[in-house]
């Protein structure tokens, strides 16, 4: 490895040799001193490495052979520091623009909110600016901790609220409190969706239905009176399912786990990469995010910060016996039927069951059975 870090910062000259007596050019090159790398003979004479230094000096051996002598390729520092002093223009924007892109790097470009829905987003970054967040300040003058923590106290209807910065973008993460849902006109109670009725408490208004009654979604439950809207609590029994089905063998693409990144500047249509401008990956999954200065008065920033992440796929053959693939279904099927219970629902029991299904497949079935509240108002 040394010798090849050494060999690339003094260059070497691929030469090709042309001549009746190959052997006595060798021997003049060795009398002369000359060191020649990877002698091979040729069609018509031979072929070798040497020094930069030592090509300097083959004239004499190689008139003393009556050898005529060619380059045919050039490595190494020498040669590519030459070429770039002749793209001094090139060289200069590319320095420029890496110049750019690190300082906008240790810049804040982007503030987004994300949680929120009924505190509003332009309020939200107002406070924050008045706490001293903006777009275009320096990183390490953000005190993220102390922001997010002035913002809880001015926003009542925030019950947590979180400030964190990845690379040039500032997110706040907002969990807004969760009020009473207070009817604002009188209505009737109805089924939300079907189920078993096993507890019925009426305040206010008619009952329609009873326990152990089977009510299907929208029915009326409780209806209102002549001079108030109806109130009352009615819970049951509610049945979920889902099914999942997974192949004992199977061909896909996933993520290998491995991943690069680019960073780029963007002029209007024209986007210069100065890192990473394609994929190293034969076959990836491209994720692009463009940072843009703010506003300044009423001119914008022409110039866009271009991130580009590159997760590579790679295909994968995965062979799973029946054991497994009944497990990797029921962990999918129980996962989509948990993600459909809503808040405060009790579950009452699970029942997992293995179907017939596609030879070379697993099918299982989770049913999934809560005791929850039924009853909302209509319209609701």
């Amino acid at each position: 490895m040394l010798e090849k870090m050494r060999a690339f910062w003094r260059g070497r000259v691929c030469i090709a040799g042309r001549g009746k007596n190959p052997a006595a050019f060798l021997n003049e090159a060795l009398r002369h001193g000359l060191v020649l790398f990877h002698t091979q003979r040729s069609e018509t004479g031979l072929k070798a490495q040497m020094s930069v230094e030592d090509f300097r000096r083959i004239r004499s051996a190689a008139r003393a052979s009556h050898t005529r002598i060619r380059v045919i390729a050039k490595y190494g520092w020498p040669f590519i520091l030459a070429r770039w002093r002749r793209r001094k223009g090139l060289l200069g924007g590319m320095a420029l623009i890496a110049a750019v892109v690190i300082v906008l790097s240790q810049m804040i470009l982007v503030i987004s909110v994300s949680g929120n829905k009924n505190v509003p987003t332009p309020i939200l970054l107002e406070n924050a600016a008045a706490l001293g967040l903006k777009t275009g300040m320096w990183q390490k003058n953000a005190d993220l901790n102390e922001i997010a923590a002035q913002l809880r106290d001015e926003t009542p209807d925030a019950a947590w609220i979180g400030v964190r910065r990845q690379g040039v973008r500032v997110t706040i993460h907002i969990v807004e409190k969760v009020r009473p849902q207070i009817p604002s006109a009188a209505g009737n109670l109805v089924a939300a969706k079907s189920g078993l009725i096993q507890d019925i408490m009426v305040i206010q208004g008619t009952p329609l239905v009873h326990e152990g009654e089977t009510v299907r979604a929208g029915q009326q439950l409780i209806i209102q009176d002549w001079t108030n809207q109806a109130k009352g609590f009615v819970r049951g029994r509610v049945w979920y399912s889902a099914e999942m089905t997974v192949p004992l063998q199977e061909d896909k693409l996933e993520e290998s786990g491995k991943a690069a990144e680019g960073w780029g500047i963007k002029f209007g249509a024209r986007v210069i990469m100065v890192t990473t401008p394609e994929s190293p990956f034969p076959e990836a999954r491209q994720e692009e995010r463009s940072y843009r200065l703010g506003n300044w008065r009423n001119w914008r920033f022409p110039v866009e910060v271009i991130h580009m992440e590159y997760y590579e796929l790679q295909q994968v053959h995965r062979e799973r016996t029946v054991t497994e693939a009944r497990q990797a279904a029921e962990t999918q099927a129980r996962a989509e039927v948990y993600a459909e219970l809503p808040a405060g629902a009790k579950v009452v029991e699970e029942k997992v069951k293995a179907l017939d299904g596609v030879p070379g497949t697993e099918t299982i079935r989770v049913e999934v059975e809560t005791y929850e509240d039924l009853a909302v108002y209509a319209g609701a």
